[in-house]
């Protein structure tokens, strides 16, 4: 009988190392038009390092909208709990909010995109060999998320001007990438926006009158590193906010040179607030965008999700 149970005990122990051996542990999502094509190419590489290096798990190319969200939401489902994206903030947004709220599931970032905010705001390297070496050797970190309504966000959400020029670069039409997409949608947009009336609420309290823009979020930077909300921490349980008044276009103009260090905010037009949630109220409504995706129409109400996300950082950063 001892014989008996202990080689059935062997037989258990054996089936159940090759279950362990063979168990996924991470899905790389990648979006192949991302990085102008080149997004296949770096996550076909990365994935063998990986694997290589002893990680197991599987590649899952998207070909429409929604496809990323889905892939992320199987493999939580499925108890992986490493989800690496290779592509830009639109293909992260959407995995973010399968993830979002899920402490022992941690975001992987192979930043591929005509943005990478927050690749930029993690200091993710851009350079893929750097990236990978991250996912290999990162440490995990929780940081916080925005909401509206049902809809999670991780930089910055737009209102006005910017939500305009958001939109246009994602709707396509742009003949650049990059910063420089953002830069030509700003110019382009500047001569038919019209200014709103807003009425926002928050801690601060509250301010009613024309916005050129509002942007509420986690990060500092948009469109590709233009420092909307400089001072902007991504674990302190606050939201800001940049509120600049009407302008004269050439003054836009100046202040769009001024966005890459943060100099805009000495500018009387402008207000930075900090507060835990916003309410926009506006008439007509208007649209708001979020990590560069259009998400709603006003009324919104914005809040904050304290270490609402788990990421993946450079191990000399976390």
């Amino acid at each position: 009988v001892h014989g008996i149970l202990t080689r059935s005990l062997g037989i258990s122990i054996a089936m159940q190392t090759e279950i362990e051996s063979t168990r996924q542990n991470f899905v790389l999502i990648a979006n192949p038009i991302s990085g102008k094509g080149k997004a296949t190419a770096i996550a076909e590489n990365a994935y063998q390092q990986l694997t290589a290096n002893g990680r197991k798990g599987r590649l899952e190319l998207t070909t429409q909208s929604g496809d990323a969200n889905r892939f992320a939401r199987e493999a939580v489902e499925n108890g992986l709990h490493r989800i690496i994206v290779c592509g830009g903030d639109g293909t992260i947004h959407e995995v973010v909010n399968a993830i979002a709220q899920k402490p022992d599931v941690v975001l992987g970032l192979l930043p591929c995109g005509k943005g990478n905010d927050l690749a930029g705001a993690l200091k993710i390297p851009k350079n893929p060999a750097d990236a990978i070496d991250v996912l290999l050797n990162g440490t995990p970190r929780q940081i916080d998320l925005g909401k509206i309504g049902e809809h999670y966000f991780d930089t910055i959400v737009t209102c006005g001007y910017d939500a305009e020029v958001s939109r246009r670069v994602t709707e396509g039409g742009v003949p650049f990438s990059g910063t420089a997409a953002y830069v030509y949608a700003a110019i382009t947009m500047l001569f038919r926006y019209k200014s709103p009336v807003v009425r926002l609420e928050g801690d601060f309290g509250a301010y009613e009158g024309n916005i050129l823009l509002t942007a509420t979020g986690i990060t500092s930077s948009y469109g590709g590193g233009m420092k909307i909300l400089p001072d902007a921490v991504m674990d302190d349980g606050l939201l800001d906010v940049c509120i600049i008044k009407p302008i004269p276009r050439l003054t836009v103009l100046r202040m769009l040179v001024k966005l890459f260090w943060g100099g805009h905010t000495s500018h009387p037009a402008v207000e930075i607030h900090r507060t835990k949630s916003l309410t926009i109220h506006t008439q007509p409504p208007i649209l708001l965008c979020a990590d560069g995706e259009r998400i709603c129409y006003t009324p919104a109400t914005i809040e904050i999700i304290e270490r609402g996300l788990s990421v993946l950082l450079p191990a000399d950063k976390g």
